[in-house]
């Protein structure tokens, strides 16, 4: 609180007052007012003690209400730091999408949205272009979020999400890109025949299934030669330009086939002083390989796929040779066997043989007998010209 002099612009003293009123349960909360021209100081007192019991008030209703929809989110970012199983870019990206589409709520009180604002931005978003499936991943977002406030009592007065119930159509499943074992080995015929510096990595990456931010980040020193099987432990993010761990967070163990040994010895004995295992081309650092991968597809006729299709591919080949899946989900590192039955499905291991029993056509002389009497009476039945 505040009562200072200055001079009119008619050089005459006057008195201004300024009041401020801040929260104690929500510091980010404060209340302002403002007013000038008083002509005594006495007079500035009154203003200035009528302006704190108007703030206190307005600062009580909102306290009432709960939280501004911009500190709620400040708030929600901070309290994601403490998710271990929360990769940094997957949380940016979050709170990132909700700042982006939710700017006009900043100030807004969390209380006050409602089923029919979070209707209104989904029905923008889809008017933008935005997917079914990037439509559902917001609303998630927002549920998130309302329930972190509902339940840190952020949001006064809101038992339940607003955005609980809110229905996006069904996100149809799309059929994961995949080459079949003969375009795989016509890909990587083509790369050493042209002599493409990415030879050696889109081999690696379809004998080992390691996603390319593995690959870039592996060394010499995660080979067990005597043992045959690469340590992945790390990884690298193209965003951050630095190395991290995997995506899972987690130490792996890749088995060396005997085509991946000779492969890593043909590498090794090009390799020299190294230390990575692939080389670091420029382009694969600045976060385009998938667009290499694409061109060269189209280039020498095959279906045009992004790198980590090579991981789909690895997946799927293991699955049609009958490997067990469980083994393929340890190699590749994924956490549960979700993806995995994308890759079961696309390979078809799930119904190969289900249809053999159904039999239910005639046996080959009796379809050629019915055959030869529905050829008869179609002579005999004929009409006469």
């Amino acid at each position: 609180m505040a009562i200072s002099t200055y001079n009119s612009e008619n050089g005459e003293d006057l008195f201004k007052v300024y009041v401020n009123v801040r929260s104690k349960t929500n510091y980010s909360l404060r209340i302002q007012r403002k007013l000038i021209g008083i002509k005594t100081k006495r007079e500035a007192e009154r203003e200035e003690n009528r302006l704190i019991r108007e703030c206190e008030r307005e600062l009580a209703t909102k306290e009432s209400q709960g939280t501004s929809w911009g500190d709620l989110i400040e708030r929600w970012e901070k309290s994601l730091l403490t998710d271990p199983q929360l990769a940094e870019t997957t949380r940016q990206d979050y709170v990132a999408a909700i700042r982006n589409h939710t700017a006009l709520w900043w100030k807004k009180q969390a209380a006050d949205i409602t089923r029919a604002d979070i209707r209104e931005l989904i029905h923008q978003l889809k008017a933008t272009g935005k997917s079914n499936k990037f439509l559902s991943k917001t609303k998630g977002l927002l549920h998130k979020a309302f329930i972190y406030g509902i339940e840190n009592r952020l949001i006064r007065g809101l038992d339940r999400s607003p955005a609980q119930g809110i229905q996006i159509a069904r996100v149809e499943e799309k059929k994961p890109e995949i080459l079949t074992i003969g375009e795989i080995k016509k890909l990587l015929v083509e790369a050493r025949r042209y002599q493409t510096p990415w030879y050696p990595i889109w081999s690696m990456a379809i004998l080992t299934g390691m996603r390319s931010g593995e690959l870039y980040a592996l060394l010499w020193t995660d080979v067990d030669w005597e043992n045959k099987v690469i340590s992945v432990s790390k990884s690298y993010n193209g965003r951050f330009k630095c190395i991290k761990s995997t995506k899972s967070g987690e130490y792996r163990a890749v088995p060396i086939s005997s085509e991946l040994l000779a492969l890593l010895q043909e590498i090794k004995a090009t390799a020299g002083t190294r230390p990575s295992i692939l080389p670091r081309l420029s382009d694969w650092t600045r976060g385009n390989q998938a667009d290499e991968l694409r061109k060269f597809c189209l280039g020498i006729g095959i279906p045009s796929v992004r790198f980590h299709t090579l991981r789909a591919c690895f997946a799927t080949q293991l699955i049609r040779n009958g490997v067990p899946p469980i083994q393929i989900q340890k190699i590749c590192g994924w956490k549960d066997l979700e993806t995995m039955q994308r890759y079961i499905r696309l390979a078809g291991i799930e119904i190969e043989g289900a249809t053999e029993s159904l039999k239910v056509l005639p046996d080959a002389d009796v379809a050629a007998a019915v055959v030869n009497l529905f050829t008869k009476e179609a002579v005999t039945f004929a009409p006469v010209s």
